[in-house]
């Protein structure tokens, strides 16, 4: 049975607000993964989340405040993923991979990392702006510091690769390429046009350029 606004009960305490913001954020994630940015609504996602459109305002002042409230947390995941993928003796290739498999375990991470910095990060309040990015800021120093210390990087060399695989995840992703090629028929001329932009292929390329120019700079 769906619920409706009228008879959900006001949260009230800190633990039922956090509560009713996790369930806003799960309700997002999964209207985002239908319908894409340009098609995400308040208003969907208030009557979805079962709350009354105004409630949701106080929670979050734009679609892309909810956006990067849940881009935060898809990035806590990746940096977590990362993490458990790191063992000592981790060598480049190993690295690019798991990088790689963190990014793309989630199909709403690399659809709203391609969006951040020049769609989401733009409507939003300086306040909202400035609490993300040093949440960020915080939970990437620490990636940095548990990566950095198993691929014989200094904390420099790591960071300077870290800002450039998301400027490649960023300028490499095609998330909708992937879905036309499964629904289409498309002739082989085109679709080998097609593979040589592939996303994997790319990224794991570019990235380990990237990581031996880095190393040979030391």
């Amino acid at each position: 049975m769906n619920t409706t606004v009228s008879n959900v009960k006001r949260a009230r305490t800190p633990a039922q607000k956090s509560d009713r913001r996790d369930t806003i954020l799960l309700t997002a994630k999964q209207q985002f993964i239908e319908t894409g940015y340009e098609g995400f609504s308040m208003a969907v996602l208030a009557q979805r989340a079962g709350v009354a459109k105004g409630t949701l305002y106080l929670y979050f002042g734009t679609k892309e405040e909810v956006l990067l409230s849940l881009y935060n947390s898809e990035f806590d995941r990746f940096c977590a993923a990362l993490v458990r993928q790191v063992t000592p003796g981790l060598t480049d290739h190993e690295l690019i991979n798991a990088v790689y498999s963190a990014s793309v375990d989630d199909p709403v991470f690399l659809a709203l990392h391609a969006r951040l910095s020049t769609v989401i990060e733009y409507n939003i309040s300086v306040d909202a702006l400035i609490a993300s990015k040093r949440a960020m800021l915080e939970r990437f120093q620490s990636l940095i510091a548990a990566v950095a210390e198993h691929v014989c990087l200094s904390h420099t060399q790591m960071t300077e690769a870290f800002t450039a695989f998301s400027a490649l995840l960023t300028g490499c992703y095609d998330g909708y390429a992937a879905e036309l090629l499964e629904r289409e028929a498309i002739p082989d001329d085109v679709a080998h046009f097609i593979d040589l932009f592939n996303m994997e292929r790319r990224f794991k390329q570019s990235a380990y350029h990237i990581l031996q120019g880095i190393r040979s700079s030391d």
